[in-house]
C-alpha cells in the first residue's frame, strides 16, 4: 500500500503542474484578449472624438450643475463626478506637501521623501517676537536696534591639553583670521556683521590707537588760530603730517596683531594691580574678565569668547551653518606654529589645542526653532497612526458586538481621516507657499485640525449610514441636516481662534491667522471630499443599540443637570482662581532646547565657567563724542557722562554672575592719557 501510493505520486504531481500550466495560459490569453479589446474601443474612442461636442459639454457644464444642483441639492453637484473630484483634490495635497516643510532636508536625519534644500516655512527664530507689542523691553530693544544689533551670537574659545595662552600670538592670530573671514568689510554692514568683540579685537584697537591718536592731535592744532578760514596754512601742514603718519603706520602701530611684546604689554595695562600686605596682588578687570578666563589656575587664559553681532540680513539659518562651515574650514588649515617662523613645523587647531564652537542666543534660537520642526515631524505621524487605530477600534463594531468589521472600520478612516490628513497639509503648505512669517508655534496647528477635522467628517459620515435607500439619497438627507450643524460649528470655531489675533504677542497671533485659515481649509475639504469618499466607498454600518456606557453617560446631565451644572460651575470657578495662580511662568531657552544640541552643551560650559549667560544690554544716553563744534554745549566736556558710565559698569560688576563692558573699558584700553579738567582720563582715539 505503501509502495502504491508512492509509485503514483510523480503522475499526480504531473497532471497538477500540467493543470497549472494550461490555467495560467488561459488567465495571459484572457488578459491579452481584455488588454485588445480595451486598445480597440480606446482607438475607436480616439477616433471618433468630436471637438465640438467636447467644447459644446465644457461650455454647459455650468447649466448642468445648476440643474444638478436644483434636483438633488448641493450634495449632488459636490458628488456628481466622485473618483475625478477626489483625484483633483489628492494631486493639489502633493503640491501643498511640497511647501508644508515635510519634504524639507534634515541634514540630522534624511529620509528618501526629504528633497527640498531650503526651508518652507518662514520662520522668525528671533526672540524679540515673543514680547508684546509697547512692552518697555520690546520698546527699548526697538531703540537700542537703531544702531546696534541685539542678535549675538558667541564663539567659544577653548584651549586644552596645552600650555598655551589665548594671548600668544599664534591664537590670536587663528582668532583674527576668523573675525577676517565673518567680518571680511570692517565698518559695513553688508557682511552680515555690526561688529565683532573679543580679546583679539581689543588688541588691534589698542595697537591702532597711536596713529590715529597722532593725527587727531595734528588736525586738531591744525585748527588753532585759523577761526574757521577757508583758507588756512596750518591746517595744510597739519593735512601733509597727517598723511605722512599714514605712511609710517607700520611702526606706529596698525589694526592688527602685533608682536609678542605688544601684546604682553596691552594685556598687562587690562590688569589692576594693587599692594596687599606688601605682596603686588593683579586681578583682571571686569573688561577682560568678561573676554578672557583662566579657568584652571595655573595663571594662563584658557578660555576666551568672541562676541559677534550680526544683522538680520540673512535668515538665521544660513548664518548659523556658514559660519560652521568656516570654522571647520580654518580648523582643518595648517599653519605655522610658530608665526615667527613661517617655514617650521605646521599646526591645525587640534594640534594647538584650539577649539572653537558656535553658541549664544541666536544659535540657541534656531536649534530650538529646527527641534521643534523635527519634533513635529516625528509625533505628528504618531498622531495620525493613534487617531486611525482609534476610528477603527469605534467604527469596526469591535466594542459594540465584539466582533470585527475591518472593511467598514478602515472605510471610516479614509472616509474621516484623509480629508483631514490633507488639511493639515494644505493649511501649513499655503503657509509656506505664500512665505507668511510664523513662529514656532505653528507647529500646534497640526494636532488641532487633526481633532477638529475628523469629527467633522465623522457627523456626515454616522448620519449617512443611518439612512437607508439610494446612496446619492442618504447623502441629500445628511447633507441637509448635518451640515448645517458642521458649518455652524467651523464658524464658531474661527470667531474662537480669531480672536487670538487681537493679541499683541506676535507667537499667538500667528497661532490665531493659522489655526482659523486651517479651520476653513478643513470645512472645505471635507464638505467636499467626505461626501464624494462615502459613495464611492458605499459606506454601510450595522444598526446596533449604543454601549451601555454611553447610555449612562448621557442619562447623568439629563436626570441631573442642576448639580452637574453646579459641578462645572465650581470647576470653572476653581480654574479662574486658585488654579491661575498657581501656574508657573518658566520660560527657559535653555530647559527648551535639546540637550544634546553642542549649542546648548557649550553655552552651559560658558555660563558656569564665565559665571555668565545671556547677553544683556543697557541703553544709556548722552553726549560722549566730545566735540566743541557741534553747537551742543552739553557734548563739550563728556567727563561726566563718561564718570557715570564707569560708576553705574562698577556697581553691576557686584551683581551675582554679572560682568559690564562698556565704552569706558575701552577707552581705557586704549591706554591714551591727557589731563582734562585736572583730572587724568583714559580718552578714544
Amino acid at each position: 500500500m505503501s509502495k502504491g501510493v508512492e509509485g503514483s505520486s510523480p503522475k499526480a504531481d504531473g497532471k497538477s503542474s500540467s493543470k497549472a500550466k494550461d490555467r495560467l495560459s488561459n488567465l495571459v490569453e484572457h488578459g491579452i484578449h481584455k488588454a485588445g479589446k480595451f486598445g480597440s474601443r480606446m482607438a475607436t474612442k480616439v477616433k471618433n472624438f468630436n471637438p465640438k461636442s467636447a467644447s459644446k459639454l465644457v461650455i454647459d457644464a455650468p447649466n448642468a450643475l445648476k440643474k444638478e444642483y436644483k434636483r438633488a441639492g448641493p450634495s449632488g453637484v459636490i458628488t456628481k463626478f466622485p473618483a475625478l473630484t477626489i483625484a483633483i483634490f489628492l494631486f493639489g495635497t502633493l503640491f501643498f506637501v511640497y511647501h508644508s516643510g515635510f519634504m524639507d532636508i534634515d541634514d540630522a536625519n534624511p529620509r528618501p521623501w526629504q528633497i527640498k534644500k531650503e526651508p518652507s516655512l518662514n520662520v522668525n527664530g528671533s526672540l524679540d517676537v515673543y514680547l508684546p507689542e509697547g512692552d518697555p523691553v520690546a520698546d527699548a530693544i526697538a531703540e537700542v536696534q537703531k544702531d546696534w544689533s541685539t542678535n549675538v551670537l558667541i564663539i567659544y574659545v577653548e584651549l586644552n591639553g596645552s600650555s598655551s595662552n589665548i594671548t600668544d600670538r599664534g591664537i590670536l592670530l587663528e582668532i583674527d583670521r576668523l573675525e577676517k573671514k565673518l567680518n571680511y568689510l570692517q565698518s559695513d554692514p553688508s557682511d552680515d556683521v555690526d561688529y565683532i568683540l573679543s580679546l583679539s579685537t581689543v588688541v588691534k584697537e589698542v595697537n591702532s590707537s597711536a596713529p590715529r591718536v597722532t593725527k587727531a592731535f595734528i588736525e586738531e592744532a591744525g585748527e588753532l588760530g585759523c577761526n574757521n578760514n577757508d583758507d588756512c596754512l596750518t591746517r595744510d601742514v597739519a593735512g601733509q603730517l597727517s598723511e605722512q603718519v599714514n605712511d609710517w603706520e607700520w611702526l606706529l602701530g596698525e589694526y592688527s596683531i602685533p608682536s609678542q611684546d605688544r601684546i604682553s604689554q596691552i594685556i598687562d595695562q587690562m590688569y589692576d594691580c594693587y599692594d596687599e600686605d606688601g605682596v603686588e596682588k593683579c586681578e583682571p578687570t571686569p573688561g577682560l574678565d568678561k573676554l578672557a578666563r583662566d579657568t584652571d589656575g595655573d595663571g594662563n587664559l584658557d578660555r576666551a569668547v568672541i562676541i559677534v553681532a550680526v544683522n538680520e540680513s540673512k535668515e538665521t539659518n544660513a548664518l548659523v551653518n556658514y559660519y560652521r562651515q568656516v570654522m571647520n574650514e580654518l580648523s582643518s588649515e595648517e599653519r605655522p606654529c610658530d608665526p615667527d617662523e613661517p617655514g617650521g613645523e605646521t599646526c591645525t587647531w587640534a594640534a594647538r589645542g584650539l577649539e572653537m564652537s558656535l553658541t549664544g542666543p541666536v544659535p540657541i534660537t534656531n536649534a530650538v526653532t529646527e527641534f521643534s520642526f523635527k519634533l513635529f515631524w516625528k509625533i505628528f505621524p504618531i498622531a495620525v497612526v493613534l487617531v486611525a487605530l482609534g476610528l477603527f477600534v469605534f467604527h469596526s463594531d469591535l466594542l459594540q458586538t465584539g466582533s470585527i468589521r475591518a472593511v467598514q472600520g478602515i472605510k471610516v478612516i479614509i472616509i474621516a481621516g484623509l480629508p483631514t490628513l490633507c488639511s493639515v497639509f494644505w493649511t501649513l503648505g499655503i503657509i509656506g507657499w505664500l512665505g507668511y512669517e510664523v513662529t514656532m508655534t505653528v507647529i500646534i496647528v497640526g494636532p488641532i485640525l487633526l481633532a477638529l477635522g475628523v469629527s467633522y467628517g465623522l457627523h456626515i459620515t454616522n448620519r449617512y449610514a443611518e439612512e437607508s435607500g439610494d446612496p446619492y439619497e442618504k447623502m441629500r438627507i445628511a447633507f441637509a441636516s448635518t451640515g448645517k450643524a458642521v458649518f455652524l460649528s467651523a464658524v464658531t470655531t474661527v470667531i474662537g481662534f480669531i480672536s487670538l489675533t487681537f493679541t499683541p504677542m506676535a507667537p499667538i497671533a500667528t497661532v490665531g491667522w493659522a489655526l482659523s485659515g486651517g479651520i476653513i481649509v478643513v470645512y472645505f475639504l471635507t464638505m467636499i471630499m467626505v461626501p464624494n469618499l462615502t459613495i464611492l466607498l458605499d459606506l454601510k454600518k450595522a444598526k446596533h443599540p449604543p454601549l451601555p456606557v454611553f447610555d449612562a453617560a448621557v442619562d447623568i446631565p439629563l436626570k441631573w443637570n442642576i448639580p452637574v451644572l453646579a459641578v462645572f460651575i465650581l470647576l470653572i470657578g476653581l480654574s479662574g482662581t486658585w488654579g491661575m495662580d498657581n501656574v508657573e511662568e518658566n520660560i527657559d531657552l535653555l530647559g527648551m532646547a535639546p540637550e544634546d544640541e553642542p549649542a546648548v552643551k557649550k553655552m552651559k560650559q560658558y555660563s558656569s565657567e564665565f559665571e555668565a549667560g545671556q547677553i544683556g544690554m543697557l541703553l544709556i544716553e548722552g553726549h560722549i563724542k566730545g566735540d566743541s563744534d557741534d553747537n551742543i554745549p552739553e557734548n563739550d566736556d563728556p567727563f561726566k557722562n563718561l564718570q557715570g558710565i564707569e560708576n553705574l559698569s562698577a556697581k553691576l560688576n557686584l551683581v551675582d554672575h554679572t560682568s559690564a563692558v562698556s565704552i569706558v573699558f575701552l577707552m581705557k584700553s586704549v591706554g591714551v592719557s591727557v589731563n582734562l579738567s585736572v583730572t587724568d582720563l583714559q580718552v578714544p582715539c
